[in-house]
């Protein structure tokens, strides 16, 4: 499954609150992403991955942002939000790491890596890509919950953008857009684990129900996975969307219960289901099971449900290697390790989504050389196959929602003391996922 991109469009609750000033819309890092990036040289690895980053003989003003020392490059999020601070500095996380991590290793070929982080404040998106069109030569590792309001901007000056996620349909098949793991318009990535469970349970199978949101990009996502559920064999037994703001969760929890509902699936931030368990806890309540997309692989979410998440077996779909088994999976380890080293930050699965964006960046830009160009940077994007981010994530094809879909994915179980694989759903047949051509099966009737 992709790491959540449209589910996380539940945000827009801010169209209930007033825009933001345009103060402190950058945070600039002239060289690097990080203080710590300063001192000795390290490897330029990583995981699968040789030389992605070090020293080299690569020249020319070929673009705009690239000079002989160095390229700048920015990236964008929404940590600024007054209706929800701090929303994808994980983003920002990854764009410190990789950066004050390639500069430590000499750069792409010798050039530095300068950086922009635009904090775009949720209805800032536009003005903030007007800023980056002044002086980036890309976006990288970029998601904005509003992604939609900035395309035309975008387009207008011909930035490209190899984002770590695409919300709206406008930004997922816009041009000059590359995703690392695209979440497409025709096929659900909970497909494949919907099957799996049901046939584990079959009976509980039969007494599904999904709260999906009224906003459009977040409805579209939760009528494409109730769609697979279907197809998968589950049976809908209650279907709701929410509102924007929900300031009473008993009513939800009730209608679920009264629904007899045992599948449970939510598309929401990790904030709001945790604030359902709470209200399904209150009641006494606990569907069998709850199946969730990645972007509920935060430790917040752990944090905020608590014991609520006793009685019922929780699942977060992904396609990343689970951070818990970084100890034998070199390339999740080096992340992890360098997140906390030059971000002071821990793993998260948009912060790993976003890594694996900025190393399809400089992997291109490595190809690309000399002749720098933002053409050669997406033609050398697109041009990856069985991309893994050096053995971070399942095999994908970096390209838009039209690109093939994923074929893989593990079940990761959430529970009051943290996250692990489970094998027994999972049923993994490559590492830690399972993959199969027909996780991948196009859901009639889309893209809708």
């Amino acid at each position: 499954m992709r790491i959540r991109t449209r589910a996380l469009a539940l945000v827009i609750v801010v169209l209930v609150a007033a825009a933001c000033s345009r103060s402190g819309n950058r945070q600039s890092s002239p060289t690097s992403g990080s203080p710590a990036s300063a001192g000795a040289a390290v490897s330029g690895d990583f995981g699968s991955l040789k030389a992605v980053c070090g020293p080299g003989a690569a020249k020319g003003t070929t673009d705009q942002g690239v000079t002989d020392t160095s390229i700048t490059v920015g990236t964008m999020a929404d940590p600024g939000s007054s209706v929800q601070p701090g929303l994808d500095q994980e983003l920002f996380d990854s764009a410190d790491a990789f950066t004050g991590w390639c500069n430590a290793a000499g750069g792409i070929l010798g050039r530095k890596l300068v950086l922009h982080k635009w904090d775009a404040k949720l209805t800032e998106v536009a003005p903030r890509m007007i800023d980056a069109c002044q002086t980036d030569f890309a976006l990288v590792g970029n998601g904005e919950a509003l992604d939609a309001t900035g395309v035309a901007q975008r387009l207008k000056c011909k930035l490209p953008e190899i984002p770590a996620y695409d919300v709206s349909k406008e930004a997922s098949t816009a041009p000059l857009s590359v995703e690392p793991l695209p979440n497409v318009d025709y096929a659900s990535g909970l497909f494949g684990p919907y099957r799996n469970l049901r046939d584990v349970d079959p009976e509980a199978a039969r007494h599904y129900g999904m709260l999906s949101l009224q906003f459009q990009s977040v409805q579209e996502q939760g009528i494409k996975d109730r769609a697979a559920a279907e197809a998968a064999g589950l049976t809908t037994a209650y279907y709701d969307e929410l509102p924007l703001v929900v300031d009473n969760w008993r009513p939800y929890a009730q209608n679920l219960q009264n629904k007899g509902v045992q599948v449970f699936t939510m598309e929401s931030s990790a904030q709001m289901i945790a604030a359902l368990f709470k209200a399904l806890s209150d009641i006494d309540y606990h569907p069998k099971y709850a199946i969730f997309n990645t972007n509920v692989y935060d430790p917040t979410f752990l944090a905020n449900a608590g014991p609520a998440l006793q009685s019922t077996t929780v699942y977060v779909v992904n396609s990343f290697v689970p951070f818990e088994l970084g100890a034998t999976h070199r390339a999740t380890k080096q992340y992890i390790d360098a997140v906390a080293k030059y971000a002071g930050a821990k793993p998260k699965a948009l912060g790993a989504q976003a890594w694996s964006a900025w190393l399809l960046f400089a992997e291109s830009v490595k190809e690309c050389g000399s002749q720098l160009t933002r053409t050669c940077l997406l033609d050398q994007a697109r041009s990856r196959h069985g991309w893994t981010a050096g053995g971070m994530h399942a095999p994908s094809q970096p390209g838009d929602a039209t690109a093939p879909a994923g074929e893989c994915f593990a079940m990761v179980q959430a529970s009051p003391t943290g996250f692990m694989l489970d094998r027994r759903v999972t049923k993994p047949n490559s590492d830690v996922f399972n993959c199969s051509p027909a996780n991948a099966t196009r859901l009639a009737g889309f893209p809708r």
